[in-house]
């Protein structure tokens, strides 16, 4: 646990200095968001029922931004075989870039879901079942980009393969979220929206599981 929250501490200070990929996709996220709007014209009834969508469909874009800046860091220090001469099993080396990418991810999130609130008329009324549902899709993301990064950080195509990996596997978790999302928009019963939260939890599990159990095996490959 020590290593996994010193990687991801290390990462996250190196992120919040350098602010490159951060920046880039903030400014990716507000360019979408205009083009969308514009698209989907000026009605609010429009724009409300598209909401849930936009929200998703925008994280995942910018999520395959993000996602290699969980693995930039090692490439540009050349220390990703420091960390792989280090003692122990790789798993921990997964679990704190995963934690790193996820907490970036979700803080991009909170932002796009006020952006969207208020260009989208998304409500806000049920604020803690939306935040529910950003932890849950926003891991389920996280595991799946973590996994594919590091697969193919040492290729030198690796920021076109990547988007074609991620979204190849992520496709139910982001169906999920957009489900409960518009769930909640429309008011439907908790219960309902329960039903979509569980869908995720098991998306999430199995690929957090699977992820952690290959990764040895693809970064020593």
């Amino acid at each position: 646990m020590r290593r996994i929250l010193a990687l991801a501490l290390r990462d996250l200070r190196l992120e919040l200095r350098g602010r490159t990929g951060l920046f880039s996709a903030l400014f990716f996220l507000g360019v979408v968001l205009l083009i969308l709007g514009f698209a989907l014209g000026p009605e609010e009834a429009d724009l409300r029922r598209a909401a849930p969508g936009v929200l998703w469909v925008a994280l995942a874009f910018a999520g395959s931004l993000l996602a290699g800046r969980a693995w930039a860091v090692e490439v540009e220090n050349d220390t990703l075989d420091d960390l792989l001469l280090l003692p122990g099993s790789r798993e921990w080396i997964y679990w704190g870039k995963f934690l790193f990418l996820f907490g970036l991810l979700f803080f991009v999130s909170l932002l796009l879901l006020l952006l969207v609130a208020g260009m989208f008329y998304l409500p806000l009324s049920r604020a803690p079942a939306l935040l529910l549902t950003l932890v849950l899709g926003a891991t389920g993301y996280a595991a799946v980009a973590t996994f594919y990064a590091g697969l193919v950080v040492r290729l030198p195509t690796a920021q076109l393969v990547l988007p074609i990996l991620v979204f190849s596997v992520v496709v139910p978790v982001i169906l999920a979220a957009v489900r409960a999302t518009i769930g909640l928009a429309e008011g439907a019963p908790i219960a309902e929206i329960a039903a979509w939260w569980k869908l995720l939890f098991v998306f999430d599990v199995v690929y957090l599981t699977a992820s952690s159990l290959l990764f040895p095996f693809v970064i020593e490959g």
